[in-house]
């Protein structure tokens, strides 16, 4: 299989969000079965593309590659050859580049903060949502970056954006609206929730989630005051605190996954 091929597929992977592994030989020593630059593209359900050289080889390259799926950790291993009882019985490094499915992240809110989020959480490997009821604020030419839009009242859109694993930003131009926003997120099985707001808005907010019922454990798995603390005020500032901030929590899901 050509390698155009084969970084076809992979990047298919990355569109679809099917989870992989690239495996790559860069470095030989002696006589193995393939060169440098020889490809393979491994899949969680155990499926392949290309080869690195069959064998002994191969099925450790497979192993590896599912570890690394698990981990989402990329790496580079070192194999003797002869320790697998190949005959060629040479040396063969071969890094494996975790391709891992985009974070889902949803927006609530495509005002300046929502608007700059979009322009960071795309190279950080998020796919990014925006919702927002003010069709003059949620449009393509003022979010160029984000992948989805959806311009509806609040409670049109929960029909239509998927809120299962997701990160969720809420950050409307109105208390009313992320209250409506926050009682309808905190029934979800979200990666990560938070809500801007000073701590006088997120006392009251989490009071009256407690008033209708909302369990003291998942008000306090939410984030308010929403992003790390690094002294942000202009809305980038803000919304690359809401970034670093989740990362900081998808980092501490994957160790303890591990």
């Amino acid at each position: 299989m050509k390698k155009q091929d084969i970084f076809q597929a992979a990047l298919e992977c990355k569109q679809a969000n099917i989870p992989a592994a690239l495996a790559t030989v860069v470095a030989v020593k002696g006589s193995s079965p393939r060169d440098n630059g020889a490809k393979m593209l491994i899949y969680s359900d155990g499926r392949s593309l290309g080869t690195v050289g069959g064998g002994s080889i191969e099925k450790m390259v497979e192993d590896k590659a599912q570890e690394i799926i698990q981990s989402g950790k990329s790496g580079l291993f070192d194999f003797e050859l002869a320790d697998l009882n190949m005959a060629c019985g040479g040396h063969m490094s071969v890094f494996i580049e975790a391709l891992l499915p985009l974070e889902h992240l949803v927006i609530f809110g495509a005002g300046h903060i929502g608007k700059a989020l979009t322009e960071f959480v795309t190279p950080l490997g998020f796919r990014s949502t925006v919702v927002d009821n003010r069709p003059d604020f949620a449009h393509a030419g003022r979010l160029p970056l984000a992948d989805e839009i959806i311009a509806k009242p609040y409670a049109d859109a929960f029909k239509e954006v998927n809120l299962e694993n997701a990160y969720i930003v809420i950050v409307t131009h109105r208390h009313l609206h992320d209250q409506e926003v926050l009682e309808h997120c905190v029934q979800a099985s979200y990666r990560y929730l938070g809500m801007i707001g000073s701590k006088t808005k997120v006392a009251k907010s989490f009071q009256e989630l407690r008033d209708k019922g909302v369990s003291d454990s998942v008000i306090e798995s939410i984030h308010s005051p929403i992003g790390l603390d690094i002294g942000a005020e202009t809305p980038e500032e803000i919304a690359l605190a809401i970034a670093a901030e989740m990362v900081d929590v998808r980092a501490k899901k994957r160790m303890m996954a591990q």
